[in-house]
């Protein structure tokens, strides 16, 4: 028998045999190699949010990204702070003061003045705060509109009301002590109901302008009207129970009652005075029979 370990031939064709077993297999290999590959790209594709979670929640990120943030500020350290101002204190640096750090140039250049550039970051702010300060200074205008609204409410207030003048009746005594019968012009204000107006203007006495005219008014001080209707050219005036309480007398009587109907008579609708105690026609008023229960007129006296 030939044996195979010294026998040349034989090793030459195990040996090609193996190399083309090999040459066989190498594709085989590479495409099953490609085939995994893809495979395993697409379930990280298909599972991308999902496993982003799980570092995410398991701090993968936070463990490693401190370290290379901290070895840039290492890096960093000796060229951004050369020297800080005095009376301040170091601060942990967060990402705003990042931008101070990277935009100053200059001191690399002059390391001897580094204190000039933080002056001028700070006076940028103070600018920037008298620009918004400056706007809230303009809308004070409209204040001085809203003043202008408010003169046209203040002006029917202002106005008085439109009066017209009226014709009442007072008393004067004369130097041998009859009462004689005076007649004053007043402004009163215009009404629905200007009889009333007048006799309610009559019973609140003569104004201090006229008493130092010496006019007088006989009617019970506490009178009160208490209705006025006009009918067929009489007016019925109703008083209360003072009306009939006169401490001058007869005289006293009369004079009062002509205040009243000469008043009245004034308006020209008006030709005579029915007087009324509380809404009834007395025959006489109070004990020295005048008769008050027909209409008076200005012949009645």
């Amino acid at each position: 028998m030939v044996d195979p370990l010294n026998d040349s031939t034989y090793h030459t064709i195990v040996t090609a045999k193996r190399t083309k077993k090999k040459k066989n297999n190498a594709p085989l290999g590479c495409l099953a190699g490609i085939i995994f590959v893809i495979l395993l790209s697409g379930l990280l594709l298909l599972n991308k949010t999902i496993i982003e979670k799980n570092l995410k929640n398991t701090g993968f990120f936070e463990k490693i990204l401190p370290k290379t943030t901290e070895y840039n500020k290492d890096r960093e350290a000796p060229q951004e702070k050369p020297s800080p101002p005095s009376g301040t204190t170091e601060k942990p640096i967060d990402s705003k003061q990042t931008q101070p750090q990277t935009t100053p140039t200059t001191p690399q250049a002059a390391p001897s003045r580094p204190q000039e550039t933080i002056p001028k970051i700070e006076t940028k702010p103070d600018t920037s705060t008298k620009q918004i300060t400056q706007p809230e200074k303009t809308p004070q205008v409209a204040p001085k509109d809203r003043s202008k609204t408010v003169i046209p409410a203040g002006d029917p207030k202002e106005t008085p009301p439109p009066t017209k003048e009226r014709a009442l009746y007072f008393m004067q005594i004369t130097e041998d002590g009859s009462l004689i019968r005076t007649k004053v012009s007043r402004s009163i204000v215009v009404s629905d109901s200007p009889l009333v107006d007048v006799i309610q203007s009559l019973l609140s006495g003569p104004l201090d302008i006229e008493k130092k005219r010496g006019l007088i008014s006989v009617i019970p001080s506490g009178s009160r009207l208490l209705s006025a209707q006009v009918k067929d050219g009489i007016a019925y005036l109703d008083f209360n129970d003072t009306f009939q309480f006169n401490t001058f007398g007869k005289e006293g009587y009369t004079a009062q009652l002509k205040q009243v109907v000469w008043t009245a008579t004034e308006f020209p609708t008006v030709q005579g005075v029915q007087i009324l105690i509380e809404g009834k026609r007395l025959t006489y008023l109070g004990g020295e029979g005048i008769r008050v229960d027909r209409p008076l007129t200005r012949t009645s006296f």
